[in-house]
């Protein structure tokens, strides 16, 4: 016995407007039915069929929603937001190539948008078309100058292309022309300047990225890192104690203070951040806090070495 879903009773032309106002209550699930019978009723079936793909999507049942705006362009050609929403599925779908077909497609319609252009970057950018790539991200700039992810993608771009000076370009024109570009802004702008060798502009806008970010703990135990390696302790120390005037990291902050006062041999201040970094919640603060206490051990100071340990032992 073949049991068919209950669909409500109403005039033929009632269930396609019926169905937009569950739509509209957000009442999607209820939607679909009244969808479906609008569509097998037939005189607003491509209407019908994009409004299911709506309500698909809504319910997270993609591929479905696919199906219904696949439907609907090949009832109405013409439909420029019917081909945009199928390229977005796409999109999503990790199907880059037929992304890339719907949503030119709508461009051909008349679609321009920046979310359209920044879409097709990114796709143009997976099938390693440096030249379509930039071509859309910068339309989606011209579009929406304050989409920072468009900026970023189109930096990327010159990532790729090996051209680091017009990646760094990018990203300080993004700085002058938004008011969206943020703290990453500058952790990247690092990142490329290190890339080509330039350790004093990389630390410039560590910094400055911490000036917009003081509670970012993993950018501030980069900065300190990289000052270790530049030879310039006392610059990490700085930067971490600066990090420690804030509440986050704490544990992480200490451990990296410690390791740093360790390897200076300054064996009593090593320890004592060992043993904030552990109170703090880090399990190496101990190790490090045990590893200080083998110095003095190994020294011959039992006396030291022993009072460290019972303080260990009594985690204070």
């Amino acid at each position: 016995m073949l049991i068919l879903a209950a669909v409500p009773l109403f005039a033929a032309e009632d269930y396609f407007f019926k169905a937009n106002e569950l739509y509209d209550q957000g009442k999607y699930k209820e939607a679909v039915p009244l969808y479906r019978a609008a569509i097998d009723e037939g005189r607003y079936e491509p209407f019908a069929w994009f409004n299911l793909g709506n309500a698909m999507v809504q319910l997270d049942r993609k591929q479905v929603a696919m199906v219904a705006y696949k439907r609907t362009v090949e009832l109405l050609p013409n439909f420029e937001k019917a081909w945009m929403l199928l390229g977005d599925l796409y999109y999503l779908a990790d199907s880059p190539g037929d992304a890339i077909a719907a949503y030119r497609r709508a461009i051909e319609l008349g679609v321009e948008s920046d979310h359209v252009h920044f879409a097709l970057a990114e796709c143009y950018l997976k099938g390693r078309d440096w030249t379509l790539a930039q071509k859309n991200f910068e339309r989606a700039l011209q579009l929406n100058p304050d989409r920072m992810d468009a900026w970023y993608g189109l930096a990327e771009v010159y990532e790729k292309l090996g051209d680091y000076e017009y990646a760094i370009k990018t990203l300080q024109n993004a700085l002058q022309m938004t008011a969206t570009a943020g703290a990453d802004v500058h952790f990247t702008l690092a990142y490329y300047y290190r890339s080509m060798d330039s350790t004093r502009q990389s630390l410039n806008e560590m910094e400055n990225g911490l000036l917009m970010d003081p509670e970012n703990v993993s950018a501030r135990r980069y900065l300190a890192q990289m000052y270790v390696k530049n030879e310039s302790p006392w610059m990490a120390i700085f930067t971490l104690e600066e990090g420690l005037r804030h509440s986050k990291g704490k544990g992480d902050l200490n451990l990296d203070l410690g390791q740093i006062y360790f390897n200076q041999k300054r064996y009593d201040e090593a320890f004592e951040c060992y043993m904030k970094a552990w109170l703090a919640g880090s399990s190496q603060g101990r190790i490090g806090a045990e590893n200080v206490g083998h110095v003095y051990s190994n020294a011959g100071d039992t006396e030291k070495a022993e009072s460290l340990y019972k303080r260990i032992r009594e985690k204070k």
